[in-house]
């Protein structure tokens, strides 16, 4: 199964950019004892979104999920990490890039178990800032809809 997004608005596909191809992770992470989840928000541009990053050589997603999450987070202490069967593709204008992104989509379901949090380095905190959202309300904070798609397809997980 396979579902995908276009952007809209400012994130609309340029014809004067090129395309680029990639393939990513984004990962819905359970916090360990309370029903929230992890997300960041990107400093210069405000949204906020699930950890989401390139899956780099020869990783899987489940090491490229890892990765990200310690890399933008600092969290490190993971329980068992499932990969979705599903995929989703999105077409859009990467601001922070200058390109236009057509991106596969690998999601990954996962639970922290304990919250030991490795310091980010400086660059991973000017980006973005790390938070927990209450499941109930993840629906209306996620900005991009391939992540409110996430949320709907991992929620009852």
């Amino acid at each position: 199964m396979a579902k995908e997004f276009f952007g809209e608005g400012d994130s609309a596909v340029r014809d004067d950019k090129p395309m680029t191809e990639r393939e990513v992770v984004v990962v819905a992470m359970k916090h360990p004892t309370e029903g929230k989840y992890l997300c960041v928000q990107n400093r210069k541009f405000g949204w906020i979104d699930f950890v989401m990053g390139g899956i780099e050589g020869e990783e899987g997603p489940v090491e490229a999920a890892q990765r990200e999450v310690a890399e933008e987070t600092g969290y490190d202490d993971f329980g068992e990490l499932k990969v979705l069967d599903e995929v989703c593709y999105d077409n859009f204008y990467a601001a922070h890039k200058d390109v236009n992104r057509h991106i596969t989509i690998h999601i990954i379901y996962g639970k922290l178990q304990s919250l030991r949090q490795e310091e980010r380095l400086e660059e991973e905190q000017e980006i973005a800032e790390v938070m927990w959202i209450p499941a109930e309300e993840l629906a209306e904070k996620l900005t991009q809809q391939a992540h409110k798609y996430i949320w709907s397809r991992v929620k009852g997980l």
